[in-house]
């Protein structure tokens, strides 16, 4: 890989968003108070809050890369930057920090191999099951 180059789009991407943040400075919505209160059950009821979002910090950008299998002779390369960075919620009475991630596709390829003689799919999800009986 362009290492230069990847540095280059990280930074760039980390200014550009923070350059956003700046402009944005403070954003205003509202939320059902059963939502406030963390209750699924009531997380759709109850009187409006006004609550305010307020980034804070600086953002942090990294790449990351991950493989998945993409068909029986198939692997699914992607390689994305992830932005991170913290919020300040200000509900009335209260007041937390919240850490926002953001994933940015960057690139992706599929990496092709030999097609098997055979193929035996085993779910993830029975394998423990089948190694305890």
């Amino acid at each position: 890989s362009n290492t230069i180059l990847m540095n280059q789009i990280a930074s760039d991407v980390a200014l550009e968003i923070q350059n956003e943040l700046k402009q944005v400075k403070t954003t205003t919505a509202y939320i059902p108070i059963g939502t406030a209160l963390k209750s699924p059950m009531l997380a759709k009821y109850g009187p409006q809050l006004k609550v305010s979002i307020e980034p804070i910090g600086t953002v942090s950008v990294d790449f990351k890369t991950s493989f998945e299998s993409a068909g029986i002779n198939q692997t699914r390369h992607r390689i994305y930057l992830e932005a991170k960075t913290q919020v300040k919620v200000v509900i009335p009475l209260t007041t937390s920090t919240k850490e926002v991630k953001a994933q940015i596709p960057i690139c992706e390829t599929i990496i092709v191999g030999e097609v098997p003689d055979s193929y035996i799919n085993v779910p993830q999800e029975i394998l423990p099951n089948m190694l305890h009986d």
